[in-house]
């Protein structure tokens, strides 16, 4: 069964601590029932300002809002949030079925709602029959679905998690995501989730919210951020990627730096304008000679599994990423094109 959904909007949140500026006007909307993602390195505010939403920290300037109703000055145990922390944060004295229904019994429910709002959160993270067992007695990911479950079993009008997945290993990664987006969807429930990963992101978010420095650089689908970011330092962040400076050619194509003129068949705009070319890996063929945009020595090859990725270096000493199916031998010379559509193109000076 869906839960009521709200929507979050986030509007010029800012924090600092003493000297040192965490968030700088902050805005983010994320719509009812949308899963949203705050995506970037270690430093850049994400759990900052999940902690502000969330009332563990508080603002210095901006307000938020669930719904209709402004939050800002709403402590923490009146936000109906759900929390889901980084270190599971379970009672390890506690059952599991104490533990999901913690949170319940500080509310004084009836102890039949308890047990039954318990067997239900139990049963959506698939962990029906493991009610009396302990923390200690289950897997990292048990226990990540007992956290989950906990806060669930509130039934929240938001659910925010901080880096849920960060201590499992990269397989029970990979499928705990895929159970979290899927509880989201079938509950309906709008939640924000902090990563670094850029894969998880990808995968789970309806929204994603790329950012640097206590800044959001850009919020948008993953489509959107991977295939049209706004910034250079989005492209650079957001999957693998080459970038290559340089200025629009009269009559088309790039001057770019150390490598000339390149020839992408369509119109890149003024003349003399400087831009960063975003080249992916994925995006690039290995072609004959003649009909090559760039030609370079491959430096590095690895195998990974379903494609090989290469790194030719250029006659300018810049290093290009590349994706094959075919090996190639360290020192061999390659030709390669990229399609006009797959090149991202942007003006440089953007941050």
């Amino acid at each position: 069964m869906k839960s009521t959904s709200l929507d979050i909007r986030v509007d010029g949140i800012s924090k600092s601590f003493g000297p040192v500026s965490a968030l700088e006007s902050v805005d983010l909307h994320v719509p009812a029932g949308q899963l949203a993602t705050l995506l970037g390195a270690s430093g850049c505010g994400k759990t900052t300002l999940l902690r502000i939403i969330a009332g563990f920290e508080t603002a210095d300037d901006g307000g938020i809002r669930f719904g209709e109703k402004d939050i800002a000055k709403v402590p923490v145990w009146k936000r109906r949030i759900g929390f889901v922390f980084q270190s599971y944060a379970l009672w390890p004295h506690m059952t599991v079925e104490e533990n999901v229904a913690y949170g319940l019994r500080l509310r004084k429910l009836p102890k039949d709602d308890v047990k039954a709002k318990v067997a239900h959160g139990l049963a959506m993270v698939g962990l029906t029959g493991r009610e009396n067992r302990h923390p200690g007695q289950l897997s990292g990911g048990q226990q990540q679905r007992v956290a989950l479950a906990r806060a669930l079993a509130l039934e929240p009008d938001v659910l925010l998690m901080d880096e849920p997945l960060s201590n499992l290993d990269a397989k029970l990664r990979v499928e705990m995501r895929r159970e979290i987006r899927r509880i989201q969807q079938e509950t309906g429930i709008t939640a924000i989730y902090v990563t670094h990963d850029q894969d998880e992101a990808l995968e789970i978010s309806d929204v994603v919210a790329v950012m640097n420095g206590g800044r959001v650089e850009q919020v948008g689908t993953p489509e959107e951020i991977y295939e049209r970011p706004e910034t250079t330092f989005v492209a650079s962040f957001v999957g693998s990627v080459t970038l290559l400076a340089g200025t629009v050619a009269p009559g088309g194509g790039l001057d770019l730096d150390g490598l000339g003129t390149v020839e992408f068949g369509g119109p890149l705009g003024e003349a003399g304008r400087p831009v960063t070319v975003a080249l992916r890996p994925e995006d690039m063929s290995i072609v004959d000679g003649g009909q090559a945009q760039f030609t370079g020595r491959v430096v590095h090859s690895s195998f990974q599994g379903s494609t090989r990725e290469s790194v030719a270096e250029l006659p300018g000493g810049q290093r290009l990423c590349f994706e094959h199916r075919r090996p190639l031998t360290t020192g061999s010379v390659v030709g390669l094109t990229a399609d006009r559509h797959t090149v991202i193109v942007k003006d440089t000076g953007v941050a």
